[in-house]
């Protein structure tokens, strides 16, 4: 896909899986997105955390909630409708 979409992230469902609202999405995106997505964690990018590895509910609920992440989509997983995506965590863009 490769499409690009941004927003915080509103809970943890799994040490690999969250659900994130979309507030923001690249002007050349080929598909479409919802409200909200469950994002599947392919590669993570974190300044604060740079040597991440798989990790609990707890732990991933510890480093994302609530924080603004960006995501790059590899695909959509046809049986979960779940997104696979490089995460990328950063500061919430101006105004947000």
């Amino acid at each position: 896909m490769g499409d690009g979409i941004g927003g915080p992230v509103a809970a943890v469902l799994a040490g690999n899986t969250f659900e994130m609202v979309i507030s923001h999405v690249r002007k050349d995106n080929k598909d479409e997105y919802g409200k909200t997505e469950r994002i599947t964690i392919a590669k993570i990018d974190n300044p604060d955390e740079p040597q991440y590895t798989d990790t609990t509910r707890e732990q991933l609920e510890v480093a994302l909630k609530g924080k603004f992440v960006s995501c790059n989509v590899q695909y959509r997983d046809s049986k979960t409708d779940v997104l696979v995506c490089n995460v990328f965590v950063q500061k919430p863009p101006e105004g947000f």
